[in-house]
């Protein structure tokens, strides 16, 4: 007979949203169980920057940086582009600050991003230049002990640097300019930062609280009673949880079936871990759960995958709009060999990469292809790997423009004038067709090069490379949750004891618009949000 446990909150998934939800119900003196899908923890969390966005924050203002929430309430509005709610934007803007000092008070050490601008400054209304982005500081893997290898660990992402440093050393791509034997240290001790950081921060903290974790737990289906979710089924029976579960388990982004659902873009490609398979929406949906779907997502980007040499079966998304695209000796083009937008600003790729032609029944430019030379191979990383590294045997190369097309079945004469017309642009430094470099919003820091714009450069050094691009995104579709975090039913009503956050809720909170820290802050915040919602329940069950 299988086993029943009783916990006060069950959370699935330990992403930053699930580690968060996790650390706010031990100290709010609740029984904890972390489950975890994979066999290492850290989702797609471990992937990324790392880096939270929070308006109006105390760091900031210690540190002599105006701000004010009329403002961050104009810039999220704007970035928002109507597909929010106004409760659930109100709850992010108030909330996180809050959320911020209490984790900061459980040992969390969070510091501002120097240098690093909101997406929109210089455009968008209330935006600012500095201390909205914060990270947190590095940590050596040492510091977590037996757990030192379970968590996962990106194979394309220099973890062992801040946001920060990455900024002011040149961008993520101009590996030339960092400080290399700062780097060997790092690497030596196992430090930690980024999105790795912030999880392993996070895991700290529950690890000296003794939260209980448990790895490669496959949770079958939800338990409820009189409507109301009190638990969980896995393969070893019955948990219980009398506050509330908590789906923390990420987006869809490796179930083929609802990637195909709800992301219609020809060529999309997973960015997210392989266990990321859309298990909240799933289970939820069992219960009467609603769906909300973000019809203009604005995090689609392009990019390929990747793997270490030494692990060729580990394959991970590369985002190249942050690397290759922001860099000079770069340009992407469609199968007829044409230009389409400004390559170094991904989210005004967006539009041409949906433009969809009634007559010919196909997407104009998907699929597209990234095409550089030599000059970019010798001077900046590509997929990870260090300039000079070589390029993977997996890329397209040639010597001529025209036999390069000729592999990568684009048109050569297309090819061949838009890199004559581009190279032009480079040699004047200024792109007439697109504005290349020309925004003060860009995702990386352009690299620094020669000339009045830092984002141009000729395609004129054989041998000349390319390889298809595939789309990708955040997830457009999750579980529709209130201010508190609960899951709504079809009636807009909360399905009691049953929260979502992270990638697993539609991001209703900021919408439809990107803001690097978005994502990573609301999951740590409606993290927050749910245990509170779950300590005012249980405090009204105890009145009743």
């Amino acid at each position: 007979m299988s086993k029943t446990t009783e916990y006060d909150v069950i959370v699935l998934g330990t992403g930053i949203a699930g580690l968060a939800a996790a650390l706010a119900a031990h100290e709010s003196g609740l029984r904890v169980l972390l489950l975890e899908k994979d066999e290492k923890v850290g989702g797609g969390t471990t992937n990324s920057y790392g880096m939270i966005w929070i308006g109006n924050n105390h760091l900031a203002k210690a540190a002599g940086l105006e701000d004010s929430r009329d403002d961050v309430r104009a810039y999220m509005s704007f970035v928002g582009g109507g597909e929010h709610s106004d409760d659930c934007m109100n709850a992010y803007i108030d909330r996180a600050p809050e959320a911020l000092k209490f984790f900061e008070s459980c040992g969390i050490p969070f510091q501002i991003t120097r240098g690093a601008a909101d997406h929109y400054a210089g455009v968008a209304p209330g935006a600012k230049a500095e201390g909205r982005t914060l990270e947190v500081k590095l940590i050596s893997g040492s510091e977590l002990g037996e757990w030192r290898n379970r968590v996962r660990m990106s194979t394309v992402q220099p973890s062992y640097l801040t946001a920060e440093e990455l900024i002011r050393w040149g961008g993520i791509n101009n590996f030339a300019q960092w400080d290399q034997e700062l780097v060997a240290e790092r690497q030596k001790s196992d430090m930690r930062g980024k999105g790795l950081g912030l999880v392993c921060q996070f895991l700290k903290a529950l690890l000296s609280r003794k939260v209980e974790i448990r790895t490669a737990q496959q949770v079958k289906e939800l338990v409820t009673e009189r409507d109301r979710s009190i638990g969980v089924v896995t393969g070893e029976g019955r948990l219980l949880a009398r506050r509330g579960v908590v789906l923390a388990t990420g987006g869809y982004g490796s179930n083929p079936e609802l990637a195909g659902s709800f992301e219609k873009v020809p060529g999309w490609t997973s960015q997210v871990p392989r266990s990321e398979t859309g298990d909240g929406l799933i289970l939820a949906t069992k219960l009467g759960a609603a769906v909300h779907v973000i019809r203009n997502n604005m995090t689609l980007l392009l990019g390929f995958e990747t793997a270490p040499r030494d692990r060729p079966a580990e394959r991970e998304f590369h985002s190249a709009g942050i690397v290759e695209l922001c860099s000079p000796h770069t340009i992407v083009v469609n199968r007829r060999g044409e230009r389409f937008a400004d390559e170094s600003y991904f989210q005004g790729m967006i539009p041409a990469l949906l433009q969809f032609d009634p007559r010919a029944h196909a997407y104009i430019n998907l699929p597209c292809y990234l095409v550089f030379d030599e000059s970019y191979a010798s001077s900046f990383s590509f997929g990870g790997i260090p300039a000079g590294g070589g390029i993977p045997e997996w890329v397209a190369r040639s010597n001529t423009i025209e036999q390069l097309a000729e592999k990568l079945d684009v048109d050569a004469n297309g090819l061949s004038r838009t890199v004559k017309r581009f190279n032009g642009f480079a040699r004047g430094g200024q792109d007439k067709d697109f504005h290349r470099g020309e925004l003060k919003f860009h995702l990386g820091r352009r690299a620094a090069a020669k000339g009045a714009n830092a984002s141009l450069g000729s395609i004129a050094k054989p041998p000349f490379y390319g390889l298809e691009l595939r789309p990708s995104s955040l997830p457009s579709a999750g579980l529709l949750v209130n201010a508190d975090a609960q899951v709504l039913d079809h009636h807009r009503r909360p399905i009691i004891g049953l929260y979502a956050i992270g990638n697993a809720a539609a991001p209703t909170s900021y919408g439809a618009g990107y803001q690097a820290g978005y994502s990573l802050c609301a999951g740590m915040t409606f993290g927050y949000l749910a245990v509170e919602n779950m300590k005012r329940d249980g405090r009204d069950e105890a009145a009743a």
